[in-house]
Protein backbone atom coordinates (compact mmCIF):
# COMPACT_ATOMS: atom_id res chain seq x y z
CA UNK A 1 0.00 0.00 0.00
CA UNK A 2 2.81 2.51 0.91
CA UNK A 3 4.00 2.46 -2.75
CA UNK A 4 0.42 3.11 -4.13
CA UNK A 5 0.32 5.81 -1.82
CA UNK A 6 3.46 7.32 -3.55
CA UNK A 7 2.00 6.70 -6.96
CA UNK A 8 -1.63 8.13 -5.83
CA UNK A 9 -0.46 11.40 -4.62
CA UNK A 10 2.26 11.46 -7.26
CA UNK A 11 0.12 11.21 -10.59
CA UNK A 12 -1.73 14.83 -10.33
CA UNK A 13 1.88 16.78 -10.26
CA UNK A 14 3.25 14.56 -12.87
CA UNK A 15 0.27 15.11 -15.27
CA UNK A 16 0.23 18.64 -14.46
CA UNK A 17 4.09 19.36 -15.21
CA UNK A 18 3.97 17.37 -17.95
CA UNK A 19 0.63 19.13 -19.55
CA UNK A 20 2.79 22.34 -18.97
CA UNK A 21 5.00 21.45 -21.82
CA UNK A 22 1.85 19.93 -23.59
CA UNK A 23 3.72 16.16 -22.86
CA UNK A 24 1.02 13.26 -22.20
CA UNK A 25 3.39 10.69 -22.03
CA UNK A 26 1.79 8.04 -18.73
CA UNK A 27 4.01 8.12 -15.68
CA UNK A 28 6.22 4.82 -15.30
CA UNK A 29 6.09 2.40 -12.35
CA UNK A 30 7.37 -1.08 -11.42
CA UNK A 31 6.61 -4.13 -10.13
CA UNK A 32 8.13 -7.37 -9.45
CA UNK A 33 6.81 -10.73 -8.23
CA UNK A 34 5.64 -14.41 -9.42
CA UNK A 35 3.00 -14.24 -12.17
CA UNK A 36 -0.48 -13.44 -10.14
CA UNK A 37 1.67 -13.31 -6.93
CA UNK A 38 -0.30 -10.65 -4.14
CA UNK A 39 1.44 -8.03 -4.95
CA UNK A 40 1.27 -8.05 -8.35
CA UNK A 41 -2.49 -8.06 -8.12
CA UNK A 42 -2.40 -5.17 -6.19
CA UNK A 43 -0.27 -3.05 -8.72
CA UNK A 44 -2.75 -4.16 -11.63
CA UNK A 45 -6.09 -3.14 -9.45
CA UNK A 46 -3.88 0.36 -8.49
CA UNK A 47 -3.07 0.90 -12.18
CA UNK A 48 -6.63 0.85 -13.16
CA UNK A 49 -7.76 2.94 -10.72
CA UNK A 50 -5.23 5.29 -11.78
CA UNK A 51 -6.68 5.67 -15.28
CA UNK A 52 -5.23 2.66 -16.40
CA UNK A 53 -2.14 2.70 -19.33
CA UNK A 54 -3.09 6.22 -20.48
CA UNK A 55 -1.96 7.52 -17.67
CA UNK A 56 0.35 4.71 -16.03
CA UNK A 57 2.51 2.34 -18.13
CA UNK A 58 3.38 -0.17 -15.97
CA UNK A 59 6.02 -2.52 -15.99
CA UNK A 60 5.81 -6.19 -14.39
CA UNK A 61 9.04 -8.12 -13.47
CA UNK A 62 8.13 -11.42 -12.75
CA UNK A 63 10.20 -14.47 -11.90
CA UNK A 64 10.35 -17.65 -10.89
CA UNK A 65 12.14 -19.39 -7.91
CA UNK A 66 14.63 -20.99 -9.98
CA UNK A 67 16.01 -18.07 -11.13
CA UNK A 68 16.83 -16.22 -8.19
CA UNK A 69 19.09 -19.23 -6.79
CA UNK A 70 22.16 -17.56 -8.88
CA UNK A 71 21.45 -13.97 -8.04
CA UNK A 72 22.59 -14.80 -4.36
CA UNK A 73 26.62 -14.67 -5.02
CA UNK A 74 25.73 -11.23 -6.21
CA UNK A 75 23.64 -10.01 -3.99
CA UNK A 76 25.71 -10.88 -0.89
CA UNK A 77 28.24 -9.14 -2.54
CA UNK A 78 26.59 -6.00 -3.06
CA UNK A 79 24.63 -5.57 -0.12
CA UNK A 80 28.11 -6.87 2.29
CA UNK A 81 26.20 -8.74 4.81
CA UNK A 82 24.93 -12.43 5.65
CA UNK A 83 21.96 -11.15 7.38
CA UNK A 84 19.40 -13.94 6.45
CA UNK A 85 15.75 -11.62 6.64
CA UNK A 86 17.49 -8.69 4.83
CA UNK A 87 19.15 -10.87 2.17
CA UNK A 88 16.03 -12.57 1.36
CA UNK A 89 14.04 -9.10 1.08
CA UNK A 90 16.84 -7.95 -1.31
CA UNK A 91 16.23 -10.69 -4.35
CA UNK A 92 13.31 -9.08 -5.56
CA UNK A 93 14.59 -5.33 -5.15
CA UNK A 94 17.48 -6.36 -7.39
CA UNK A 95 15.19 -7.70 -10.51
CA UNK A 96 12.63 -4.80 -9.80
CA UNK A 97 15.94 -2.30 -10.26
CA UNK A 98 17.85 -4.26 -12.92
CA UNK A 99 14.06 -3.35 -14.84
CA UNK A 100 13.75 -0.08 -13.72
CA UNK A 101 17.58 0.85 -14.78
CA UNK A 102 16.63 0.10 -18.47
CA UNK A 103 14.41 2.80 -18.77
CA UNK A 104 14.99 5.76 -16.01
CA UNK A 105 17.43 6.98 -13.50
CA UNK A 106 15.60 7.50 -10.65
CA UNK A 107 12.51 6.01 -8.44
CA UNK A 108 10.56 6.80 -5.60
CA UNK A 109 9.71 3.73 -3.33
CA UNK A 110 7.42 3.76 -0.37
CA UNK A 111 10.43 2.46 2.22
CA UNK A 112 9.58 3.68 5.89
CA UNK A 113 5.69 4.15 6.07
CA UNK A 114 5.38 1.14 8.40
CA UNK A 115 8.78 2.26 10.82
CA UNK A 116 6.39 5.67 11.21
CA UNK A 117 2.89 3.90 10.71
CA UNK A 118 3.31 0.27 12.81
CA UNK A 119 3.17 -1.47 9.56
CA UNK A 120 4.35 -4.86 10.89
CA UNK A 121 2.18 -7.18 12.03
CA UNK A 122 3.68 -8.30 15.08
CA UNK A 123 2.81 -4.94 16.67
CA UNK A 124 -0.76 -6.38 17.22
CA UNK A 125 1.05 -8.34 19.98
CA UNK A 126 2.48 -4.96 21.34
CA UNK A 127 1.10 -4.84 25.17
CA UNK A 128 0.75 -0.73 25.44
CA UNK A 129 0.77 2.44 23.03
CA UNK A 130 4.29 2.93 25.02
CA UNK A 131 6.08 -0.57 23.52
CA UNK A 132 4.79 0.60 20.84
CA UNK A 133 6.30 3.43 20.09
CA UNK A 134 9.25 2.29 21.78
CA UNK A 135 9.39 -0.37 19.01
CA UNK A 136 9.23 2.28 16.26
CA UNK A 137 12.20 3.87 17.40
CA UNK A 138 13.96 0.83 17.56
CA UNK A 139 13.14 -0.35 13.81
CA UNK A 140 13.05 3.12 12.67
CA UNK A 141 16.99 3.69 14.41
CA UNK A 142 18.16 0.32 12.33
CA UNK A 143 16.38 2.03 8.45
CA UNK A 144 20.16 2.71 7.71
CA UNK A 145 21.08 -1.21 9.05
CA UNK A 146 18.48 -2.48 6.90
CA UNK A 147 15.88 -1.37 4.64
CA UNK A 148 17.98 1.98 3.08
CA UNK A 149 20.84 -0.34 3.45
CA UNK A 150 19.19 -2.83 0.84
CA UNK A 151 17.27 -0.15 -1.10
CA UNK A 152 20.81 1.77 -1.67
CA UNK A 153 22.87 -1.41 -2.54
CA UNK A 154 20.45 -2.91 -4.69
CA UNK A 155 19.54 -0.20 -6.79
CA UNK A 156 23.16 1.34 -7.07
CA UNK A 157 24.23 -1.71 -8.28
CA UNK A 158 22.32 -0.96 -11.40
CA UNK A 159 23.02 2.56 -11.08
CA UNK A 160 19.81 3.51 -10.56
CA UNK A 161 18.99 6.33 -7.62
CA UNK A 162 16.40 5.41 -4.78
CA UNK A 163 14.27 8.32 -3.25
CA UNK A 164 12.01 7.99 0.04
CA UNK A 165 9.19 10.85 0.45
CA UNK A 166 7.75 8.93 3.91
CA UNK A 167 11.52 9.46 5.18
CA UNK A 168 11.34 13.27 4.71
CA UNK A 169 12.65 14.64 7.58
CA UNK A 170 8.95 16.91 8.65
CA UNK A 171 6.97 14.17 7.77
CA UNK A 172 9.05 11.60 9.80
CA UNK A 173 8.84 14.33 12.82
CA UNK A 174 4.80 14.47 12.35
CA UNK A 175 4.46 10.96 12.38
CA UNK A 176 6.53 10.08 15.39
CA UNK A 177 4.68 12.87 17.08
CA UNK A 178 1.08 10.98 16.67
CA UNK A 179 -0.41 9.71 19.63
CA UNK A 180 0.71 6.28 19.58
CA UNK A 181 -2.47 5.19 20.67
CA UNK A 182 -3.69 5.69 16.94
CA UNK A 183 -1.15 3.09 15.85
CA UNK A 184 -2.03 0.06 17.93
CA UNK A 185 -2.83 -2.70 15.60
CA UNK A 186 -6.07 -4.91 16.45
CA UNK A 187 -5.66 -8.70 15.92
CA UNK A 188 -9.30 -9.21 14.90
CA UNK A 189 -9.50 -6.19 12.19
CA UNK A 190 -6.07 -8.10 11.11
CA UNK A 191 -8.09 -11.16 10.09
CA UNK A 192 -11.03 -9.56 8.58
CA UNK A 193 -8.84 -6.61 6.42
CA UNK A 194 -10.42 -3.91 8.26
CA UNK A 195 -10.13 -0.64 10.54
CA UNK A 196 -7.60 -1.22 13.68
CA UNK A 197 -5.15 -3.38 11.47
CA UNK A 198 -1.78 -2.07 10.99
CA UNK A 199 -1.01 1.09 9.50
CA UNK A 200 -4.60 2.07 10.00
CA UNK A 201 -3.72 5.53 10.39
CA UNK A 202 -2.30 5.94 7.66
CA UNK A 203 -4.98 3.71 5.13
CA UNK A 204 -7.23 6.47 6.44
CA UNK A 205 -5.52 9.36 5.30
CA UNK A 206 -5.52 8.07 1.85
CA UNK A 207 -9.32 7.01 1.45
CA UNK A 208 -10.21 9.79 -0.22
CA UNK A 209 -9.61 10.79 -4.40
CA UNK A 210 -6.58 12.99 -5.36
CA UNK A 211 -7.07 15.66 -7.29
CA UNK A 212 -7.26 13.99 -10.10
CA UNK A 213 -10.54 11.83 -8.64
CA UNK A 214 -8.45 8.88 -8.43
CA UNK A 215 -8.84 6.87 -5.36
CA UNK A 216 -7.13 4.05 -4.03
CA UNK A 217 -9.09 0.36 -4.20
CA UNK A 218 -11.00 -0.49 -0.94
CA UNK A 219 -9.16 -3.82 -1.05
CA UNK A 220 -5.48 -2.69 -1.94
CA UNK A 221 -5.93 0.37 0.60
CA UNK A 222 -6.59 -2.29 3.45
CA UNK A 223 -5.08 -5.22 2.28
CA UNK A 224 -1.86 -6.92 4.73
CA UNK A 225 1.10 -5.95 5.62
CA UNK A 226 3.12 -8.34 3.41
CA UNK A 227 7.13 -8.16 3.57
CA UNK A 228 8.73 -7.94 0.46
CA UNK A 229 10.06 -11.31 0.64
CA UNK A 230 6.36 -12.66 0.80
CA UNK A 231 4.10 -10.31 -1.12
CA UNK A 232 6.16 -11.19 -4.59
CA UNK A 233 4.92 -14.47 -4.17
CA UNK A 234 4.23 -16.75 -1.28
CA UNK A 235 6.50 -20.12 -2.07
CA UNK A 236 9.32 -19.50 -3.81
CA UNK A 237 10.94 -18.00 -0.21
CA UNK A 238 10.23 -21.24 1.24
CA UNK A 239 11.87 -23.03 -2.56
CA UNK A 240 14.98 -20.98 -1.91
CA UNK A 241 15.34 -21.83 1.39
CA UNK A 242 14.99 -25.49 0.97
CA UNK A 243 17.45 -25.76 -2.14
CA UNK A 244 20.21 -23.84 0.00
CA UNK A 245 20.13 -25.61 3.00
CA UNK A 246 20.70 -28.48 0.49
CA UNK A 247 23.99 -27.26 -0.05
CA UNK A 248 25.42 -27.10 3.68
CA UNK A 249 26.06 -30.31 5.48
CA UNK A 250 24.70 -31.50 8.77
CA UNK A 251 28.69 -31.81 9.81
CA UNK A 252 29.01 -27.54 8.98
CA UNK A 253 25.55 -26.87 10.71
CA UNK A 254 27.03 -28.21 14.12
CA UNK A 255 30.80 -26.77 13.26
CA UNK A 256 28.72 -23.61 12.93
CA UNK A 257 29.88 -22.24 16.12
CA UNK A 258 33.70 -22.95 15.74
CA UNK A 259 33.96 -21.96 12.14
CA UNK A 260 32.21 -18.43 12.91
CA UNK A 261 32.24 -17.39 16.19
CA UNK A 262 30.75 -14.16 16.00
CA UNK A 263 27.13 -13.63 14.56
CA UNK A 264 27.10 -17.78 14.84
CA UNK A 265 24.83 -19.12 12.13
CA UNK A 266 21.47 -20.83 13.37
CA UNK A 267 20.36 -22.21 10.40
CA UNK A 268 21.66 -23.83 7.08
CA UNK A 269 20.46 -20.99 5.32
CA UNK A 270 22.18 -18.50 7.49
CA UNK A 271 25.02 -20.46 7.19
CA UNK A 272 25.14 -20.71 3.07
CA UNK A 273 24.74 -16.76 2.81
CA UNK A 274 27.50 -16.50 5.37
CA UNK A 275 29.80 -18.87 3.24
CA UNK A 276 29.21 -16.65 0.41
CA UNK A 277 30.02 -13.46 2.71
CA UNK A 278 33.23 -14.86 3.80
CA UNK A 279 34.55 -16.03 0.41
CA UNK A 280 34.22 -12.05 -0.24
CA UNK A 281 34.51 -10.30 2.79
CA UNK A 282 36.61 -12.74 5.18
CA UNK A 283 37.67 -11.27 8.31
CA UNK A 284 34.76 -8.68 8.47
CA UNK A 285 32.00 -10.31 9.83
CA UNK A 286 32.09 -7.76 12.99
CA UNK A 287 31.07 -5.22 10.12
CA UNK A 288 27.38 -6.48 10.15
CA UNK A 289 25.22 -5.56 12.53
CA UNK A 290 21.84 -7.93 12.12
CA UNK A 291 18.59 -8.25 13.97
CA UNK A 292 18.90 -8.97 17.30
CA UNK A 293 16.80 -12.40 17.54
CA UNK A 294 17.75 -12.74 13.63
CA UNK A 295 14.95 -10.99 12.84
CA UNK A 296 13.28 -7.79 12.59
CA UNK A 297 10.37 -9.04 15.29
CA UNK A 298 12.75 -11.06 17.23
CA UNK A 299 14.03 -8.02 18.56
CA UNK A 300 11.06 -6.41 20.15
CA UNK A 301 10.61 -5.90 23.72
CA UNK A 302 7.07 -8.17 23.38
CA UNK A 303 7.36 -12.04 21.73
CA UNK A 304 5.23 -12.65 18.80
CA UNK A 305 4.59 -16.18 17.52
CA UNK A 306 4.19 -15.01 14.21
CA UNK A 307 7.76 -14.74 12.77
CA UNK A 308 11.11 -16.87 13.08
CA UNK A 309 14.12 -16.70 12.06
CA UNK A 310 12.75 -17.92 8.66
CA UNK A 311 10.44 -15.63 8.14
CA UNK A 312 6.90 -15.21 8.62
CA UNK A 313 4.91 -18.45 10.17
CA UNK A 314 1.27 -17.03 9.34
CA UNK A 315 -0.03 -14.70 6.61
CA UNK A 316 -3.18 -13.11 6.34
CA UNK A 317 -3.69 -11.82 2.89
Amino acid sequence: VDSCIVAHDLLPFWREERAAIGDDRPISTYTVGMVNSPDVMAAKAMVDALGGEKHVQHNIRSFTPDEVFDLIPKIVYHMETYEAELIRSAIPNWLLAERAAQDVKMVLTGEGADELFAGYLYFQDAPSPRHAQNELRRIYGMLGNINLHRTDRMTMAHGLEARVPFLDTEFTRLAMSIDPSRKMVDREAVMTNSRGREKTFLRELFEGPNDNGHSIPRPVLWRAKAMQCEGVGEDWVSILQRKVSSLVSDAEMADAHITYPVNTPHTKEELYYRRIYDENFHGLEHVVKPWEGGGRAMGAAWKSDMYTREGLKHQFI
